[in-house]
C-alpha cells in the first residue's frame, strides 16, 4: 500500500474507527486498525468482535494494499504529526507502515493482516433513514437513562421501535426512564423492535452530527448496521425482552408544575455537591407557585426558591440528585412540565410543547425532620 492523504483526513479516519479498538480482548490483533485502500479511498477498521467500525476518506492511491496497525501508536502519531501532505508506504512482507511527512519518516511495526476478524456489513430489507443530527440529539436524550448492570444484559440497551413511520427509543435502568419518537420520512421495513447496546448508541453519537447527511439503519435478526456517506457502523443485538415500560407511566395525575429547565438544574447541581453516598436525596417541595428545593447533608445543607406555575395539590417528593440532574440536562427545552401523581409515584418530565419525549424519575423516600 503506498498512498498520500492529509493530516486531517487521516486523523478523522483513525480517531472514528479507534472507537471500536479493544482495549481489554486477550487477542493482540483487536488491538489495532486495519488500513486498506479501495480506488481512492482510504478504509480504516477496528472492531472488538461486539462493534465494529468502517470509516473512508479520499486519497491519492499509487498502490493498493493494506496493513493493521496498532491504534495507540498510529494514532497518538498522526495526532503529533505536522500539517502537511503524509506518505504512507507498507511493506508486506514484514507487516510494518513507513509514515513519512517532509524530510522525516516514523516506521511502526503491524500486525499480521490475514488475522485481522472480517468485517462484512450485513444486508437486508428492513432499513429506514434518519437525519444524523436528529439521530443524535435523540440518542443524547434517552442514553442517560440506560443500565450499566452487566448481569441484566436488557437494562443495558435502547429499545428501539419502528412502526407507521416512526422511530420509538426507550431505555431504563429502573430507577428512571426516557422516551422519544421521531418521525421518519424515509423508511423500507416491517415492525421492528429490537434492542440495541447502549454503548453502541453512546459511540455513534459521538461521530454523526451533520444536518445535511442521513443515516441509514439497517436491522437483521441478530445486527444492526448504521451507516452514512464514509461511515459504517456495525453491532450485534441484544437478545431478550424489554420490560413493558409504558405499565409504570402514572395514570391519574393529581400535580403539575411548570418552570424554568435551567433554573431547576442549576439548584440541582447546587443540590448535589453536597450528596454522598447513601445521602443522595434532594426535596421538593411545590405550593403557591414556588418550588422549594431543599437537602441536608453531612456536609451542609441547601435551601433554594424557584418560581414555577403551579396546577394542582401541594406536593412534596424527594429525587436522587445525581439522576435528577442528569435527567435535566437531557431535555434539551428552555421549560419543562413535571407532572406527579403523589409523592411515591414517577415524576414525569416533559418539554413543554414537544408531545415526542418524556423521561421518568423514581422518587426516594426520606426520613421526616
Amino acid at each position: 500500500m503506498r498512498l498520500i492523504s492529509s493530516k486531517e483526513d487521516l486523523l478523522f479516519a483513525v480517531q472514528t474507527a479507534q472507537r471500536a479498538v479493544s482495549l481489554k480482548s486477550p487477542l493482540p490483533i483487536l488491538s489495532g486498525i486495519k488500513f486498506e485502500t479501495q480506488d481512492d479511498l482510504l478504509i480504516t477498521t477496528a472492531t472488538d468482535l461486539e462493534v465494529g467500525i468502517k470509516c473512508s476518506v479520499k486519497a491519492s492511491v499509487f498502490e493498493q494494499g493494506s496493513a493493521v496497525l496498532p491504534a495507540k501508536y498510529i494514532s497518538e502519531l498522526i495526532r503529533r504529526l505536522p500539517d502537511i501532505p503524509i506518505l504512507f508506504n507498507s511493506d508486506p512482507a514484514t507487516g510494518s507502515m513507513t509514515i513519512k511527512y517532509g524530510e522525516s519518516e516514523t516506521n511502526i511495526n503491524g500486525f499480521p493482516v490475514e488475522e485481522f476478524p472480517d468485517v462484512s456489513l450485513p444486508s437486508c430489507d428492513n432499513n429506514f433513514d434518519i437525519k444524523e443530527n436528529i439521530f443524535r440529539d435523540a440518542i443524547r436524550q434517552i442514553i442517560f437513562a440506560v443500565g450499566t448492570d452487566e448481569n441484566r444484559p436488557v437494562f443495558t440497551g435502547v429499545m428501539l421501535e419502528v412502526k407507521n413511520g416512526q422511530m420509538q427509543m426507550v431505555a431504563t435502568d429502573t430507577h428512571r426512564l426516557a422516551w422519544r419518537k421521531v418521525d421518519l420520512d424515509n423508511y423500507n421495513s416491517s415492525d421492528i423492535t429490537v434492542i440495541v447496546p447502549g454503548k453502541t448508541l453512546n459511540e455513534l453519537s459521538r461521530i454523526i452530527g451533520r444536518p445535511e447527511q442521513s443515516v441509514q439503519v439497517k436491522i437483521t435478526e441478530n445486527q444492526v448496521l448504521f451507516s452514512s456517506e464514509n461511515l459504517s457502523f456495525i453491532s450485534r443485538l441484544i437478545n431478550g425482552k424489554f420490560p413493558h415500560y409504558r405499565q409504570v407511566i402514572p395514570k391519574e395525575l393529581v400535580a403539575k408544575v411548570r418552570l424554568k429547565t435551567r433554573e431547576l438544574s442549576e439548584a440541582t447541581e447546587r443540590a448535589a455537591l453536597l450528596a454522598t453516598e447513601g445521602s443522595s436525596a434532594i426535596k421538593l417541595d411545590i405550593q403557591d407557585n414556588i418550588l422549594v428545593i431543599s437537602a441536608n447533608a453531612v456536609a451542609g445543607r441547601v435551601y433554594e426558591e424557584i418560581p414555577a406555575y403551579y396546577e394542582g395539590e401541594p406536593m412534596q417528593v424527594a429525587f436522587n440528585a445525581y439522576y435528577l440532574s442528569e435527567l435535566l440536562k437531557a431535555i434539551g427545552n428552555e421549560e419543562i412540565d413535571i407532572e406527579f401523581a403523589g409523592p411515591l409515584s414517577p415524576g414525569i418530565f416533559r418539554p413543554v410543547g414537544d408531545e415526542g419525549y418524556f423521561s421518568l424519575l423514581l422518587p426516594v423516600r426520606i426520613k421526616e425532620e
